[in-house]
Order: structure tokens, then sequence, then C-alpha cells
């Protein structure tokens, strides 16, 4: 069985809970994700009453005085979460980072500029798939050549000078790769960090926007946390309708319309959580143990396990790997779950396993998974 070290145990113990109370199972999903229980109960709750109003969480007004206090706590907290500088907006948007894709062309690519892409990940050849449907784009990096098996080194982008923005995925869920630094450009910076948001410290000052969907350390699906230079979104079209720019959103204190608020009230609550656990930095040295405790299963195993991702940018929020073949793949993941291991399937694009943790996720299901990850290649290897 591979094990942490004793003050690394005892780092991982003093953050967050080691197990999941009776009747729950360790959830590997990649999203919705795993929580902490501590925001649940709290959820759970509020659904009922709110802060003593008598109105349930789901019932109450967007306009009236409870859900303005919990829509500010959020931004707040968030902002405090990411160290986000006075001029940058924090605000939430509807719908997941999939809109937000859609979105960022329609504000910042005019009909005869272009934006430039970083392909690292499904996710990155969505967003500009998605911008190349009503603009014009290039790809500064096409991960697809080498497999999306790392992400791009130090001069590997080509990026024209005259573009509009550069997108990048901080972190590749399926992939299993991140980016460890922002790429180095002089174009406005927009990153994807919806499955790494506040799970290590990073630089928002090297961005013009970063957005981050719910449903992985934001919790609850349905909205996107903006973190935005406020002189770049002031700078987008003003031929859209309001509902469909990032500025009007920030200046209506993300409620333009009726917000998600659930989704909001859940996004605050995670990153309020964050902050109690000590913030990112805390959180990059917990995340740290648990996916190298995976990471050096995979390689322990004498190949039984493997994966394409280059060591050097691995992922800790997605370990990603596979047995010798697909019929022991689909073993390992019944057999997980017989074990109480859930969510552990790899993507459909992609094959093999996918072990999820994000900040919430208890460091003993690491250690766990380790050990059965053990057992099952001296049964089947």
């Amino acid at each position: 069985m591979t094990t942490m070290t004793p003050a690394a145990s005892h780092l991982a113990r003093t953050l967050l809970p080691m197990t999941p109370s009776a009747g729950r199972v360790y959830n590997f999903s990649a999203g919705p994700a795993c929580m902490p229980e501590s925001v649940l109960q709290q959820i759970r709750a509020e659904l009922l009453d709110c802060r003593g109003s008598g109105i349930g969480l789901l019932e109450l007004s967007h306009r009236g005085a409870i859900y303005e206090a919990l829509n500010n706590e959020a931004e707040d907290a968030c902002r405090r979460a990411a160290n986000a500088p006075s001029d940058y907006a924090v605000f939430f948007m509807p719908g997941g980072a999939t809109v937000q894709f859609g979105l960022l062309p329609l504000n910042f690519i005019p009909l005869d500029g272009s934006a430039a892409y970083i392909d690292t990940s499904i996710w990155s050849a969505k967003a500009a798939s998605e911008a190349a449907r009503c603009r014009t784009t290039t790809i500064a990096f096409d991960g697809k050549a080498c497999g999306y098996t790392r992400v791009p080194r130090t001069g590997d982008c080509t990026i024209d000078a005259q573009s509009k923005y550069l997108f990048y995925c901080q972190n590749n869920t399926v992939e299993g790769t991140t980016f460890w630094e922002p790429p180095e450009t002089n174009v406005p910076l927009i990153g994807d960090a919806t499955s790494d948001i506040f799970s290590r410290p990073w630089s928002v000052e090297k961005h013009a926007m970063i957005l981050a969907a719910g449903q992985k350390n934001l919790g609850a699906s349905g909205a996107s946390l903006i973190i935005a230079k406020k002189d770049f979104i002031a700078s987008a079209t003003a031929k859209l309708p309001q509902i469909l720019r990032f500025e009007d959103h920030a200046n209506a204190g993300s409620r333009l319309n009726t917000p998600p608020t659930f989704a909001v009230r859940v996004m605050g609550l995670m990153a309020e959580w964050t902050l109690a656990v000590g913030g990112p930095s805390a959180l990059a040295a917990h995340n740290a143990i648990k996916a190298n405790l995976l990471w050096n299963t995979i390689d322990g195993s004498g190949g039984f396990y493997s994966w394409g991702a280059e060591k050097w940018c691995r992922s800790h929020m997605n370990i990603c790997f596979r047995s010798p073949d697909a019929a022991r793949d689909a073993k390992f993941v019944t057999e997980a779950e017989a074990a109480g291991l859930f969510g552990l399937l790899g993507h459909r694009d992609a094959g093999g396993m996918r072990a999820s943790i994000y900040n919430a996720f208890p460091a003993q299901g690491c250690e766990i998974l380790a050990q059965f990850m053990g057992e099952f290649a001296r049964r089947n290897g």
C-alpha cells in the first residue's frame, strides 16, 4: 500500500475531513463533483429557512435584502480567495463555461478581427470551435498534434500581435494536464479556470479575464464566476443585447436579470470554505499530496497502469490512467464501485479511468484508491 508520510498526513487532516460521513461514498466524479460536507449541511438548513427569514434559499427574491447580502458576500469571498485587485470586477454570469465560450467572441472580437486559442484539450478545442462559428480565430498551439499529452512550453505558441485575446484552459480535465504558469503574451489573456479555481495561488494580474463555471471547486452548476479587468470588459462592443455583455452583468452587480440564485449562494459558500481552510496556498500543498500519491502509484505499477500526459505538466485535479486493455478498465470501475470508490470511469473521448480530486475531496480516499489500484494490478496483471 502507498501511504502518505506522517507530516503530509497531518497536514491533510488539519485541512479537511479524511472520510465521508456514514452513508456517503468517495466520489471521484469530474463534475458535478465532491463538495465539503459542512457546506452541504449549511445548504440543507438554508433550503428551509435562510437566515431566520422563514423563507427558503430557493424562494428568496433576488431583489430582496437577504439575497442582496448573499450575493455581495459571494462576490467578496470570491475576490478574496482569488486575491483579485480592485481594478478587476468580480461577478457571476448565468450558464456554465460553454455559454461563456460563445459570449467571448461576441463581446471582444470585431467582425474584421480575430482571437487566438491555445488548444490543449477537448474544452479549449470547443471554445475555439464555438468562437469560429461567428468570428475569425487562430490556433496558437495545436495540442492535437501531440495527442494532448502536454501544454505548450515557452516559445511554443505563435500569437498574432493583433489578436483581441489569447484563450487557454488552465487545467485539462480529460487529458490530465495543467499549466503551472500562465502563458506569456502581450495580448489580453483569458483563462478558463473551471476545474482548478482556488486550488493553488494564481496570478490574476496576468489575465484580462478568468472564467470558472460551477460544479467542481465552486459547487453547484448553473453559473460562472468571472474575474475581469474592468477596462477590458468595457472594451466590448455595445452592439449586443445587454444580457450578452459581460460589462452589463458586472455593472448590475450580477443581477441584471433574475440570476441563478442557488448557484451563486453555493459559489459564495465554497469560496468562504476555501478561505476558512487556509486559501489556495494551503490547498495547493494538500492537493499535491493527494495527486502525487496517485501519480506515484501509476508510475510504480511496473507498466500495468499508464497515461500519456508528460510528467512535467500533470494535473493535480484529474489523475487519469488506464490498464492494459479496455476489458480490465471496465472490471476496475465495477470493482471500485463495489469498494465504495465511485465516478472513476474515464471521459468517453479518452477512455480508461479518471480520479478527480478537487479541493474538497478527502485525502483518505486517495490512500484507499492507491491501495485498491495496487491490489487490482496484482490480481489482474
